[in-house]
């Protein structure tokens, strides 16, 4: 399966409508092979045929059609697939403007170009070596959040869907640059649109409700955090017959509440939850659940500086963290050393699965980066992007919402 670059413009349909009578031409042959490229995942090919269709389409099609406007779409996700970061930020700015003149400026299509845009941006930002004084990816972040209300009023129909999409955005890549209070806001708001528009037991809403809970953790307000997901992860332990992602995420981040409101046997439940999973497959990968952000030490404040170092480790059939030690080749000074691996310690995964069994990992390698100017103990979350959950999420999304309101 072909990695999604983007996966919410998807829901808007931006795709290529070309009708039964459209003749063979060299577009729509290049348009075939795109489309062949995307369905055996290879990214390279892909890249290739989809700027193909679009200069051919530029013949083909006039400059305002929707078609081209699909085309060119295409092209900026597949140069996103294969890094080309500038190409697909050129290329998501230009659709931006292209989308606001012809669905408006705050339309939902727009919006997804949007978000989209920033993704871009914020892959090409984070592939630099320099630290970016402003992020050009936060400041449209910004623009975005701030219109969402006016955008919502605007096109009511479209509120919730377009609330959903800047949290899920916030919940996938980071929401460093607003305060909490105004991400929680902003999350408030769409899951009070999610639940009149979709009901209380939405997938929509109820990854929502596992924002606001992430969000509460971040907060430190440990009894919000168990309020908020205990409930989430009940729903959907009784309504499906495997372990959805999202529980596990959820699991997580209660386990560690939990023993910060010293209760060590409701936190020991959670974690054995994690460890007796039911997988949606029989083969998968280990999924990062919960990592903490390694101490900078005091010593070193003044002495080294940004770093890394490179830890290896493996996990164990229940998904926790066992025999850490420095990899052989690892760069970093010794006195960073030990904070990694106390960091890397108390790391959650998802355990591996072999023929749906759970199994060992071994031979884990990471690199455990430091940063001068974090101050403090932070605690940050993986949101699964592998190709098999995200197939799952979007199953779920199109095929279990049914089950969900039985």
């Amino acid at each position: 399966m072909l990695k999604r670059y983007l996966s919410l413009a998807t829901a808007v349909a931006f795709s290529l409508g070309m009708s039964a009578q459209t003749h063979a031409s060299e577009m729509t042959s290049a348009y075939q092979q795109y489309q062949q490229a995307v369905s055996t995942g290879n990214t390279t090919q892909a890249f290739k045929y989809a700027l193909q269709a679009l200069n051919a389409g530029k013949q083909e099609y006039a400059a305002e059609s929707d078609n081209l406007f699909a085309l060119q779409y295409n092209y900026a996700v597949a140069a996103g697939q294969v890094g080309k970061y500038d190409i697909a930020v050129d290329q998501f700015e230009t659709l931006a403007d292209l989308a606001a003149q012809q669905f408006g400026t705050l339309a939902v299509k727009t919006l997804a170009t949007r978000l989209d845009w920033y993704k871009a941006l914020l892959q090409k930002e984070q592939t630099r070596k320099v630290k970016l004084k402003v992020s050009g990816a936060a400041l449209l972040m910004r623009d975005i959040v701030d219109e969402l209300e006016q955008a919502a009023t605007a096109y009511p129909a479209d509120a919730a869907n377009m609330y959903y999409m800047v949290a899920s955005t916030l919940l996938q890549y980071g929401s460093a640059q607003f305060s909490q209070q105004r991400v929680a806001d902003t999350v408030n708001q769409g899951l009070k649109l999610a639940i009149t528009s979709w009901g209380e037991q939405d997938m929509r809403t109820l990854e929502q409700r596992y924002l606001l809970g992430r969000l509460s953790y971040a907060a430190a307000d440990f009894n919000q955090v168990v309020a908020i997901l205990e409930p989430l992860t009940a729903t959907l332990d009784q309504h499906l017959n495997y372990t959805h992602p999202l529980t596990l995420q959820a699991r997580a981040l209660m386990l560690e509440a939990y023993e910060h409101l010293s209760q060590p046997e409701k936190a020991r439940q959670h974690s054995q939850h994690i460890a007796q999973m039911k997988p949606w497959q029989a083969h998968l990968e280990p999924v990062l659940l919960l990592r903490k952000m390694p101490r900078y030490p005091q010593v070193a404040t003044d002495l080294t500086g940004d770093t890394s170092v490179k830890v290896t480790f493996d996990i164990s059939a229940a998904g926790n963290v066992e025999n850490v030690r420095i990899s052989d080749d690892s760069a970093g000074s010794k006195v960073f050393r030990h904070s990694a691996m106390e960091a890397v310690q108390q790391w959650r995964y998802m355990p591996r699965f072999v023929d749906g069994k759970a199994v060992e990992t071994e031979g884990m390698t990471v690199s455990v980066d430091f940063d001068s100017k974090f101050a403090g103990y932070d605690y940050r979350f993986n949101h699964s992007s592998t190709d098999y959950v995200k197939a799952e999420e979007a199953r779920l999304r199109n095929q279990s919402n049914a089950r969900l309101h039985d």
